[in-house]
């Protein structure tokens, strides 16, 4: 362990500013705001391109970025980027947060990729799976790959590739030149099984990836293209795609493989239905930008997929991506952040998915030294065995800018 803080909890009561009513104090006492990590002087951020995870007992581990704080255009972050961890054994009410050993960037931003002596138990009771790619904060590995652990993050084995995906045949058939871009989204269907959320675009092209997932069925010595979730455009592959209702006018509406789809967030149901939320970009001829959730659904364990509804506005600049979680009632919450606004939001769907009501908002204290709200969000969100959620975020408050934060509440 290389550098260790421990961060104790502290309330802020959540103020909204004007899309929901403000909270009575019954709605105010069902929410804690916990600090996960901040540090004078220093950036935490992107707990979604990281990854969060939850065992028993309550016990939570969530990874973030961590770097120089440094005021300027754009993240306020400067490097070198480091990638963290932090765990809480009391279900998200207090932290300790460490730079780990043996993990992504300690074997530099093109590794030497090791073999498996192996296959991977998937479900052994702690395995932890952390999947890199190229393009964000301190991962610039084209060809991706991915660390695991199997005792909940103390200590991890990697980095493993992907084989020879990079230049598959359903990549090379869009793009001439490709660069695997996933964060850290996967479902564990078996002892040796598990389906991975990826996502890719052309060879330095931000902003234009598209997302699909891979299985393996040996325990991660290889690795099957199952299927384009949004795939790239084509005029003659229109069938496989449809409108997206931004405008009035229906001449001005994209089709889906026309707009930005990736960091995904996904749930593997008990009848075996897999649904994923992920996150939308499109940017019109006038250069204006429209960002959104959307979700999908695979009831043929990934190989096919179907667009099920829009679940919320991620606001200005480049938008948020969402996270999503099964309530103690049953419903699915998804919570991302909101840039117009600087808001973390909350959306729930009680029909798997097809569709969601308005997004309620969890977080509302924004501040930094520029009041610039590109700097929020990127969640990950998981319930408690007391039915609590937790959504971990980062985010900028008067009192801790560049903070990793945690809101835990009661649907």
């Amino acid at each position: 362990m290389k550098n260790s803080i421990k961060m104790l909890p502290i309330l802020i009561l959540v103020s909204c500013s004007g899309q929901k009513k403000k909270p009575d104090q019954g709605e105010q006492d069902s929410f804690s705001q916990a600090i996960v990590y901040h540090q004078e002087g220093r950036f935490a951020g992107w707990p979604a391109n990281n990854g969060a995870w939850i065992f028993d007992n309550d016990e939570i581990l969530v990874g973030f970025t961590e770097a120089p704080y440094v005021v300027q255009k754009g993240h306020n972050l400067g490097k070198p980027h480091n990638s963290w961890l932090a765990r809480s054994k009391d279900g998200g009410e207090s932290w300790e947060a460490w730079d780990p050993e043996n993990y992504v960037g300690d074997f530099g931003e093109m590794p030497e990729l090791k073999a498996l002596n192996e296959p991977i138990n998937f479900q052994e009771k702690n395995f932890t799976l952390r999947v890199v790619g190229a393009g964000y904060h301190g991962a610039r590995d084209p060809r991706g790959h991915f660390f695991f652990s199997f005792d909940a993050g103390q200590t991890w084995n990697g980095p493993v590739g992907f084989g020879d995906l990079q230049n598959h045949e359903e990549l090379k058939r869009y793009w001439d030149e490709v660069e695997i871009t996933p964060r850290t989204d996967y479902l564990v269907t078996g002892p040796r099984e598990c389906i991975i959320m990826m996502s890719a675009r052309p060879r330095g092209g931000p902003g234009k990836d598209r997302l699909f997932c891979v299985k393996t069925s040996d325990g991660g010595l290889t690795f099957e293209f199952l299927s384009w979730i949004v795939r790239p455009f084509s005029e003659d592959e229109l069938d496989q795609a449809v409108k997206v209702q931004l405008y009035e006018d229906q001449d001005k509406n994209p089709w889906s493989t026309q707009c930005r789809a990736v960091m995904s967030q996904s749930f593997i149901m008990d009848n075996g239905d897999i649904l994923t939320v992920m996150r939308r970009k499109f940017i019109d001829n006038d250069k204006k930008t429209k960002n959104w959730v959307d979700a999908y659904l695979s009831r043929d364990g990934g190989r096919t997929w179907v667009f099920q509804s829009k679940v919320g506005d991620a606001g200005d600049g480049n938008g948020n991506p969402p996270s999503l979680a099964r309530t103690g009632d049953g419903r699915f919450c998804a919570v991302f952040g909101e840039r117009k606004n600087g808001t973390i939001r909350a959306a729930f769907s009680s029909d798997n998915g097809q569709s969601w009501g308005e997004p309620e908002i969890l977080y509302d204290n924004f501040w930094n030294a520029d009041m610039a709200y590109d700097d929020i969000g990127y969640p990950r969100v998981l319930k408690r065995s007391d039915g609590k959620m937790v959504a971990i975020f980062y985010y900028s408050t008067r009192e801790a800018q560049g903070q990793i934060h945690a809101t835990i509440w009661k649907p």
